[in-house]
């Protein structure tokens, strides 16, 4: 079994931050976060571009997300994991371990 899952992300906050309880009754905290950038693949420029689901689980980011408003920046690091949407498709998910405002 493979144990690698880390990603950390940077961009603007594109949604304002839903809360909800978990069906273990653990606070849940969730935005989507825009990534945009230049980044260089085989020597050449390009332009990247992504919008991914954060989430923010546990009474530990209480007090952070009500800081959190749209667009704000952010650099969030965790984990990603496949959640399935309203229409029954696959959507990565990143589950935040730690969240750092950006000035």
């Amino acid at each position: 079994m493979f144990v690698e899952n880390c990603l950390i992300l940077a961009g603007y906050v594109a949604t304002t931050v839903k809360q909800n309880l978990s069906p273990a009754k653990i606070p849940t905290y969730s935005f989507y976060l825009e990534h945009r950038s230049n980044q260089t693949e085989v020597n050449l420029q390009r332009q990247v571009w992504c919008k991914i689901k954060v989430v923010l689980a546990g009474e530990q980011f209480s007090t952070q997300t009500k800081h959190i408003t749209v667009g704000c920046k952010v650099r969030v690091k965790g984990f990603i994991h496949s959640h399935k949407d309203y229409n029954g498709l696959n959507q990565l998910v990143l589950h935040t371990e730690q969240i750092e405002f950006i000035d």
